[in-house]
């Protein structure tokens, strides 16, 4: 015996449904939001009739104040088919399922649009039009999927039920006897709580890819830090190293009465080495390395330089370093390429101009009249920007080549770079 499960809400509620249907039976399957279906087997000793179970269902989706339908039927597919297709309950007796499903329109079986405009064309418009027509027939016209299709619109299984496990909080909690002060007490109580939650996601096959951290303080509020490393791990030593890195940070301002973790589980990666190429870093260990640097350095100085979708020269935010995997080859081929050898910052400039031309520069360790150029080149940095904060120039002095710019917003010259 199955029932299924159905609400025309949205998602919110069709997760409540999974959550009502685990009240009545463990073997729950979550077709998507929805529908749900359920098998009801060996519940027979608290419901005296399949009736009677279909009612209790439909009253505890009632005190939920959820708007469902529910079907039992012996047979997993007019379960799932009726509970979408009629409102309240249903219950479709032994032997009757491909009754109860015939007047149901096609459109129940999900057909991809194409099939479902064939099958149209033939004049089929419910399930019991599908039904009728012989098996053989339908899989010289429509392939070896349209006998599946036959065998659903009467009602019969062609899969088991394969009950959704139920999803498993990663996260532990620890209540102290005693308020906790300082941070070397609390890497003893960091130990106890990582060591079974890292255990939890080595069973489940899952690393941690973020990590947080509640700590309920003596005064009633709640100190919270998320941690998201480069890589993901279920090392408890590392996690114990980055929670207390980053809590000499950021230190808790009272002492700590209750532990919280909770980890965003990910699935675990397998990573196959070269004999080859260079060896590549331990994700832990760069972890830990990243987070004593973001612990030396202030906040936002750490990490990885990320290119901004911005024009604007030299614009870039920092982002979390992870390398990626060694690309070894030959390096490209071809003609050299000029490159140019920032100063950061750039060095102020005084520039003479004739006819609206730089005819002498002098900076910084650079100083001669200009022997040949090229430019100007305009940039804003944004294509929405029409005015132009900036004017760059390349000079040949007697001593090299340099690339120059006018700040139009400050009116001033500046010795950006030389060019090899």
């Amino acid at each position: 015996m199955y029932g299924g499960l159905h609400s025309p809400a949205p998602l919110p509620t069709a997760l409540a449904l999974v959550e009502l249907a685990r009240e009545f039976t463990p073997r729950v399957e979550a077709l998507g939001s929805t529908p749900v279906l359920l098998d009801l087997q060996g519940l027979g000793r608290a419901w005296s009739s399949p009736r009677a179970l279909g009612e209790a269902l439909l009253e505890a989706a009632r005190g939920r104040r959820l708007e469902a339908r529910v079907a039992v039927a012996s047979s997993r597919v007019a379960a799932l088919l009726v509970s979408q297709a009629r409102e309240g309950l249903t219950v479709v007796a032994p032997g009757e399922e491909a009754g109860a499903l015939a007047p149901l329109p096609l459109s129940l079986l999900g057909l991809d649009p194409e099939r479902e405009e064939t099958l149209r064309g033939w004049g089929l418009r419910t399930l019991g039009d599908l039904a009728a027509l012989p098996a053989a027939g339908l899989a010289e016209r429509l392939g070896p999927d349209a006998p599946r299709l036959r065998r659903l619109a009467r009602g019969e299984d062609d899969v088991p039920l394969v009950a959704t496990p139920a999803p498993a909080p990663f996260a532990c909690t620890l209540d102290l006897e005693w308020p906790v002060d300082g941070l070397e007490p609390l890497s003893f109580f960091l130990a106890r709580v990582l060591e079974p939650l890292c255990a939890g996601l080595v069973q489940r096959g899952r690393r941690a890819a973020a990590l947080t951290l509640e700590l309920g303080l003596v005064d009633g509020s709640v100190h919270r830090r998320d941690l998201h490393p480069a890589a993901p791990s279920a090392e408890p030593r590392t996690w114990r190293t980055l929670l207390l890195l980053d809590l000499e940070t950021h230190p808790p301002r009272d002492a700590i009465q209750v532990l919280t973790l909770r980890a965003e589980p990910t699935p675990a990666r397998t990573v196959q080495f070269s004999l080859l190429d260079p060896a590549q870093p331990s994700p832990e260990r760069l972890a830990e390395t990243m987070a004593r640097l973001h612990e030396w350095t202030s906040d936002g100085r750490g990490g990885a330089a990320v290119l901004v979708d911005t024009h604007r020269p030299g614009a870039f935010v920092m982002g979390s370093f992870a390398p990626g995997p060694f690309a070894g080859g030959r390096p490209p081929q071809g003609p050299p390429r000029i490159a140019v050898r920032v100063f950061r910052p750039p060095r102020p400039a005084q520039v003479s101009v004739q006819e609206g031309r730089p005819v002498f520069v002098s900076a910084r360790g650079v100083r001669g009249a200009v022997r040949d150029l090229a430019g100007p080149w305009r940039i804003s940095g944004d294509w929405w920007d029409v005015a132009w904060s900036r004017e760059e120039w390349d000079v040949a002095l007697a001593a090299g080549v340099y690339r120059i710019f006018r700040d139009r917003l400050r009116e001033a010259w500046f010795l950006e770079g030389e060019l090899d």
